[in-house]
């Protein structure tokens, strides 16, 4: 945790959070005593503030900084002994404005034992938080790359298939599907955040909807190319949704599992966009033979284990919709829905917040 530190805008916070609650207390107590406020003593309470914390604040932050002081209890200490100082020197200015006597070491010492403490154990706790929202981040996008990484080279093996059997009849359409998958790849690649260097902060990758559209495009002509007549691929988007964001490289899985398992001729696959107050509302269905009863129990389990998804995984059953989920949940709290239509095909439904 020792890179990990109060940003400049976290560190003016607690400085006025230290602020408003000396000031507090110490005008608080006045009034207590039967003294009405006065410049002296406001003068007093606000250097209170300034000697006996933010002063010695930020001399306790620069030492710690400068000697690269990594335990905790030294930490303290020179927390301690800096507000100490800073409540002794108080003690002495106070008594220049107000007829109080001063305050002797000592008990400066035992006055400073509890707000430093407070301190101390407040700002410790924050960094903690702060730390394991980080590791939580990083294991996060880390889950989310491996995902990518899994996925890219299971849609590259199929499309090589599909445009190996193009080399020798149609050199000049093997090309033309090339450079298709070429940008396919080079877009997954880009958007997946591995690229991404290792100690910046993880970011998702969330793309417009019409760029998502052409480069699923570009990768379903390769599919049609393959099954020619027999596979046919129909998008219906609203138009206002075209600038939304979503998820990079995520209906692609979903046909792909389609013309995998649909084992249907011709094969019709229905792609629609739509939303209603609050979501986008994605839709994926064929005329195919759909899910077995068993898979839709358990893909439709929202407590199914991590440990069974990646069972499902090993085995190779629907690779691509295991991985989608798995993305879904991390990257936008969504899930998938399984369901076969009345026609009997598969029919995959999810949900995202509409946003910007």
């Amino acid at each position: 945790m020792k890179n990990i530190r109060l940003q400049r805008n976290e560190q003016i916070v607690a400085l006025a959070a230290i602020a408003l609650i000396s000031l507090t207390i110490s005008i608080t107590d006045w009034l207590q005593r039967g003294m009405l406020p006065s410049f002296n003593i406001l003068l007093s309470a606000v250097s209170a503030v300034l000697f006996m914390y933010w002063l010695p604040m930020i001399i306790s932050y620069l030492l710690v900084i400068k000697f690269k002081i990594n335990r905790w209890l030294l930490q303290w200490i020179s927390l301690f002994l800096s507000i100490s100082l800073g409540a002794f020197f108080w003690g002495e200015i106070r008594a220049l404005f107000i007829p109080l006597q001063g305050i002797g070491f000592l008990q400066a010492l035992l006055i400073s034992l509890p707000w430093s403490t407070m301190i101390f154990v407040a700002v410790k706790f924050y960094l903690t938080q702060k730390h394991l929202k980080l590791e939580e981040q990083l294991r996060k996008q880390a889950e989310i790359n491996l995902l990518h990484s899994q996925l890219n080279p299971h849609f590259l093996f199929n499309s090589l298939n599909t445009i190996a059997s193009f080399a020798r009849t149609q050199p000049t359409r093997c090309e033309d599907l090339v450079h298709d998958l070429a940008a396919v790849l080079r877009y997954s690649l880009s958007q997946s955040g591995l690229n991404q260097p290792k100690k910046s902060a993880p970011k998702e990758v969330w793309v417009k909807l019409s760029d998502e559209l052409v480069i699923l495009n570009k990768w379903c002509d390769i599919e049609r190319s393959r099954f020619g007549d027999n596979l046919r691929i129909n998008f219906d988007i609203d138009d206002d949704l075209l600038d939304k964001v979503v998820p990079a490289m995520l209906l692609q899985p979903l046909i792909e599992n389609a013309i995998k398992h649909g084992k249907s001729t011709p094969l019709h696959i229905w792609i629609t966009v739509r939303h209603d107050a609050q979501h986008m509302l994605f839709n994926v269905r064929d005329n195919g033979v759909g899910f077995d009863e068993s898979y839709l129990i358990n893909a439709n389990n929202k407590h199914t284990s991590k440990e069974h998804r990646k069972l499902e995984q090993d085995k190779g059953a629907h690779f691509g919709l295991e991985i989608t989920q798995a993305r879904l949940e991390l990257e936008a709290g969504a899930r998938l829905e399984f369901s076969n239509t009345p026609e009997g095909g598969a029919n995959v439904e999810f949900k995202l917040q509409l946003g910007s």
